[in-house]
């Protein structure tokens, strides 16, 4: 593990993430943007009585993620 933490809680990790990533630059603020809608969907989804996500949304968010996980390695590789 490259950085010890530790969470049960998606929000706590993401909140962790923007704290030490986001804040002081060391990631652009576009992919706090991306994790954070993808958790606010990924929790509508989970708890909303009726989620649709037609075609385009989902090909959206996985381009998203796509982008989100590459940025994620390329700094583990320069860290």
């Amino acid at each position: 593990m490259v950085y010890e933490f530790e969470t049960s809680k998606h929000a706590q990790l993401i909140g962790w993430f923007n704290k030490n990533f986001i804040h002081p630059e060391k990631i652009e603020p576009e992919y706090g943007k991306m994790i954070n809608k993808a958790f606010n969907r990924r929790t509508k989804g989970d708890y909303d009585v009726y989620v649709d996500f037609d075609k385009d949304v989902v090909s959206e968010m996985f381009d998203e993620m796509k982008s989100f996980i590459a940025r994620i390695k390329k700094h583990l590789e320069i860290s």
